[in-house]
């Protein structure tokens, strides 16, 4: 071998062997239960806890920042980290106000929004996992890597929405599942455009919700308690604002729903409608640019199917899980997807190597159990379990 040869590899292997890494899991101090979407951070990377407050970082530098608006932020190295981890809740103080005026709330955000938010396009990398369950199991699984170009964060008055909005490079995707169940039912996705639009519904208030607002103790940040009251009959909606009180801008929304009203949708003899509907929103301010970006969410929608002729009645539960990172960024950008077509039926080249090394979201134990029960041969979604030591 030449000289110049082994150097390279020898820098190679020294550049494997310096870097840090860190597979764990995070959870509640208070009730020990895992914490899903907490940030974990360097200036040199980012990973987030899947719903098994797991997590698998890997980094050069040696400091270490865990991070959930509600929770105290973690502060340490990959040295001094052990492999389970407790984040304390923020704690709040003894007052709340009762907000009788629902202006209160929105005149604390208004005016910081066209100063905190971007309404000019701008791209973004991002990943997606999308899941399916049907009466309460897994059936599909799919995760998508690539960048996105949104025409802009927030729609304000006088701008209006289209499909064309959003456009997507796809990079990576792996897929596997059932397409239609024994009762020849088809379970669509939303399309890519349609998620994003979901995401930036943040409106849980105006007449008929009712607001309490609290102040964290150890943060100078408010959080804003919303419920719906009797006046909306069929549906029961709660959840709450997180408002740092310096910028005066939305940090986090969590919203529930639960919906019981007579809407079935008519597809042939196939009759669905919604049921539940669950959706948050985190957001994180870049340094770099001050403004604000959605850094992660989950929408999850629970479908109730049945048939004019057939006497079953199945629960659908559908559960999109987004991550976005290098807001704003300066890369090359190839639009080369669909973007307002079923998530499940967009195809991509399956890249084994991009998917054993991804660390941007773990798979669950249940969703491992689920792909570890297909045939290995044919099996599309080969990923290794990756185990705590």
């Amino acid at each position: 071998m030449k000289l110049g040869g082994f150097v390279a590899l020898l820098l190679v292997y020294t550049s494997v062997l310096a870097q840090n890494q860190k597979l764990g899991v995070i959870l509640d101090a208070e009730n020990k239960e895992p914490i899903e979407f907490v940030d974990v951070y360097n200036k040199h990377g980012n990973t987030l806890t899947n719903a098994d407050g797991a997590f698998f970082f890997i980094s050069r530098l040696d400091s270490i920042t865990a991070y959930k608006v509600g929770y105290e932020k973690l502060k340490t190295t990959f040295g001094e980290l052990t492999d389970t981890i407790y984040l304390k809740p923020s704690t709040y103080k003894l007052n709340e106000v009762v907000l009788t005026n629902t202006k209160t709330l929105w005149d604390k955000v208004k005016d910081s929004i066209p100063h905190h938010y971007l309404f000019s396009p701008f791209k973004e990398r991002f990943f997606l996992r999308c899941l399916l369950r049907k009466n309460g199991k897994i059936t599909r699984i799919q995760d998508i890597e690539g960048k996105l170009q949104r025409k802009t964060l927030i729609y304000r008055k006088g701008m209006e929405a289209s499909k064309k909005d959003f456009s997507f490079e796809i990079a990576n995707m792996r897929k596997i599942g059932l397409e239609k169940d024994e009762n020849k039912v088809y379970f669509t996705f939303f399309s890519l455009s349609e998620l994003l639009f979901e995401t930036i519904r943040l409106n849980a208030t105006g007449e008929g919700f009712s607001l309490i607002e609290k102040e964290f103790a150890n943060e100078n940040k408010g959080k804003v308690f919303f419920q719906s009251d009797t006046t909306l009959v069929g549906l029961n909606t709660s959840g709450h604002y997180i408002i740092n009180n310096d910028t005066k801008a939305i940090e986090a929304f969590v919203m529930q729903s639960k919906i019981d009203r007579d809407n079935f949708f008519k597809n042939g003899p196939i009759r669905s409608r919604t049921i539940a509907v669950e959706q948050t929103v985190n957001f994180s301010r870049s340094p770099k640019w001050n403004k604000y970006f959605i850094s992660s969410a989950k929408i999850t929608y629970t479908v109730e199917i049945t048939h004019i002729k057939k006497p079953f009645k199945d629960v659908y539960t559908s559960e999109y899980v987004l991550k976005t990172y290098d807001n704003n960024e300066d890369f090359p950008f190839n639009s080369n997807t669909n973007a307002t077509k079923d998530i499940f039926k967009l195809k991509y080249e399956y890249d084994p190597e991009f998917w054993e090394n991804q660390n941007s979201l773990l798979l669950t134990d249940e969703m491992q159990d689920f792909i570890d029960s297909f045939d290995s041969k044919r099996n599309p979604f080969k990923s290794k379990r990756k185990n705590r030591n």
